[in-house]
């Protein structure tokens, strides 16, 4: 029987895949790809806590498709093997997850170089500054995570919403949110395309639904959140078509 959180994670790595396509293009599918099946495998591996070699075996599966891409003599491929140690060294060792308040910072640093970070530098040999806004999204959707898990971090962790109120998290997130789309040069609503058009409506008002969503439901589903990576994902994706066609 195939568990809840396998089906979550196999979603949130479909999420990140259009995501990750969707900032770099349909050419370089491969760097999605990967980028998809590493959050599936970090994310499996941290939930389930055991089948060590497994997740071991498939990290080295996708640190060779890393090598090949990127040729293991690049620093590009060097920081993609130091993210690997960061992350066995999470909850181990090191222990990053129990430094206060480093979970969401963490997170958002080892996804932006990991989906946006090593593969635009390996294609264009930098980063375009408006692409280092999307670390705030990470950031968001990792303290919405730490929101859902509060009962569970409490007395272990210190996280950003053990440290604020309900409102108070409820607030940063629903503004930090706003501050991302708001710095968003896709989101068109006066676009002539109808498709471009309504997916910038829905991200527009997203931070409000979201916060309704807070204020109202007593149990939190980060999954939800998580949704958004697909719709910027396909918008940028659309605007793409957009351009090319």
């Amino acid at each position: 029987m195939i568990s809840s959180s396998f089906k979550n994670n196999v979603l949130l790595a479909v999420f990140a895949f259009v995501f990750s396509l969707g900032i770099l293009s349909i050419a370089h599918w491969p760097f999605a790809a990967l980028f998809s099946l590493s959050i599936f495998t970090a994310y499996q591996w941290l939930f389930e806590r055991k089948n060590h070699w497994v997740y071991l075996l498939f990290g080295g599966f996708l640190t060779l498709c890393y090598a090949y891409l990127l040729s293991p003599f690049s620093w590009t491929f060097a920081t993609f093997i130091v993210l690997g140690i960061l992350v066995l060294t999470y909850e181990k060792g090191i222990q990053w997850r129990k430094i206060p308040f480093l979970k969401p910072i963490f997170i958002s640093i080892c996804w932006f170089t990991l989906g946006i970070g090593i593969p635009k530098f390996a294609l264009y040999g930098s980063v375009p500054n408006q692409d280092f806004s999307h670390m705030i999204l990470f950031l968001v959707l990792a303290v919405v995570e730490d929101f859902e898990d509060r009962a569970v971090d409490e007395g272990h962790i210190k996280t950003i919403p053990l440290y604020l109120t309900k409102s108070e998290t409820e607030a940063f997130i629903a503004l930090w949110l706003f501050s991302y789309l708001a710095l968003s040069s896709r989101i068109d609503l006066f676009s002539e395309r109808l498709d471009i058009k309504i997916l910038s409506i829905v991200l527009t008002v997203a931070p409000l639904i979201y916060f309704i969503y807070l204020k109202k439901s007593p149990k939190i589903n980060h999954r939800y959140f998580d949704f958004i990576l697909f719709l910027i994902g396909m918008l940028h994706l659309l605007v793409q078509n957009k351009v090319y066609s």
